[in-house]
């Protein structure tokens, strides 16, 4: 655990200080990549530079700090059929988050997301599991597989206090959470403000404001993962996992405002036992979340932006048009059409976005992100009898106008209900303006 209790961290956020040029990045991979199993762990290739921002210092699946700060890391990835996906995160030497996924004779997909405190020179690098043979599925045009990377904040340790708040927890051993009871993350990665009570399950939120919160899990081989996001006692998102044979990944994430006192938890669903693989040197189940604004900086309108998205019932979305989410759970600024699912930028800036999705029984789930019509990235899965799940991210530079959406690669039947929310589409200003490269720009 490298929780820093005794650093005191200083959230010089976009919104609140218009100098703070955030580095970040999103690399893809749209070729296929194949690792024989090894005595050591090496890095994830990645041949895609999708934007970049403040000269972030990459060498392909592995990531340099030059500016100390806090950050958030994603990852996706999808196998090739019938193949293993294995990756880890590690910080410095040290493992923070797996993936997982292997389905027989089809394609499966994983993720996770952590923050991290760093100081410069500190690595957060993408490996593969050096005694696993790992297959990763790449095509032109076909981007699935990707790494994330975000500076939220400055660090400043001498001063007393923090403008925003976040955390990290995660899972490092298996655990059986019952019907209705919080998921119980035993170590954590970071905890700004002290927010998360490690015996409760229960993030309280330190002030109101801007929340962005992610949860990832993998169920025991041949077991059920079914888990919802709370806000206080109202039911807010969920994620599911099921392969009759294999380990099933799910993730998922929302963007929620919250007053001080707040508490958000990951709880099994009512009537039903989540059964959770973890271990030291596995670590799939986390959750995390990060302060995006505070109620002074929405309330004096310095450009905090956000909106997020869900699917409350069961939608069939024809080829190569968008995914209408129809539940608004945050739109500040109304950029959001659940008419059409698209997004309009308000504000030229850099702005991070996710999308996540299930399936209905059986049916494989094939979307896409878009930047006007540029295509971006993609996540795809299929488990035969079961539901698949799947998500990706991206960091997007956009001018005031653009529009951003997730569209359907084929006709897709996606799974939704009031109560059982699994298709998200969650989206934040980072900062505005910025000279960030991207691709065919």
């Amino acid at each position: 655990m490298f929780l820093y209790s005794c650093l005191v961290l200083v959230i010089l956020f976009s919104q609140g200080n218009a100098d703070f040029n955030p580095v970040t990045f999103t690399l893809g991979q749209n070729a296929h990549v194949d690792h024989v199993a090894a005595a050591n762990n090496t890095d994830v290739p990645f041949n895609v530079m999708i934007t970049t921002n403040g000269s972030p210092n990459l060498n392909s699946g592995r990531f340099v700090c030059s500016n100390d700060g806090l950050y958030k890391f994603q990852v996706y990835a999808l196998t090739k059929s019938g193949a293993n996906v294995f990756l880890e995160i590690y910080h410095n030497t040290q493992l923070v988050a797996s993936l997982w996924g292997h389905t027989n004779s089809d394609y499966a997909a994983a993720g996770n997301a952590v923050v991290l405190p760093l100081r410069t020179g500190d690595t957060v690098e993408v490996k593969v599991r050096g005694d696993y043979e790992v297959h990763l599925y790449g095509d032109t045009g076909q981007i699935y597989t990707t790494f994330t990377g975000v500076q939220l904040g400055a660090a400043e340790s001498l001063i007393e206090g923090s403008s925003l708040s976040a955390f990290s927890a995660t899972l490092n051993q298996h655990e059986v959470v019952t019907s209705g009871s919080p998921v119980l993350y035993n170590n954590i990665l970071t905890d700004v403000n002290q927010g998360y009570n490690q015996s409760t399950g229960i993030y309280k939120a330190p002030s109101g404001g801007l929340y962005l919160f992610h949860f990832f899990s993998l169920a025991r081989q041949g077991e059920e993962e079914w888990q919802e996001l709370f806000r206080n006692d109202q039911y807010v998102c969920s994620i599911y996992g099921k392969d009759s044979q294999e380990w099933a990944d799910a993730g998922n994430s929302v963007l929620l405002h919250l007053n001080a006192g707040d508490q958000v938890s990951i709880k099994s669903h009512n009537g039903r036992t989540s059964t959770l693989f973890g271990s030291p040197d596995q670590i799939y189940s986390t959750f995390s979340g990060v302060q995006i604004a505070t109620d002074y900086d929405l309330a004096t309108d310095v450009g905090s932006f956000g909106f997020s998205a869900g699917l409350t019932q069961h939608q069939l979305v024809h080829m190569d048009t968008n995914v209408v989410y129809d539940q608004v759970f945050y739109d500040d600024q109304g950029a959001y059409d659940r008419t059409t699912g698209t997004f309009t930028a308000p504000t030229s800036g850099l702005y991070e976005f996710n999308y996540h999705a299930l399936g209905k029984q059986g049916v494989a789930i094939w979307l896409e992100l878009f930047h006007n019509d540029q295509y971006i990235n993609s996540l795809y899965s299929h488990i035969i009898n079961n539901w698949a799940t799947g998500g990706n991210a991206a960091v997007l530079n956009l001018m005031a106008g653009d529009r951003v959406s997730v569209r359907a690669h084929n006709n897709q039947a996606l799974f939704g209900d009031p109560g059982q929310i699994y298709c998200t589409f969650t989206g934040y200003l980072l900062s505005k303006g910025s000279d960030a490269v991207v691709i065919g720009k």
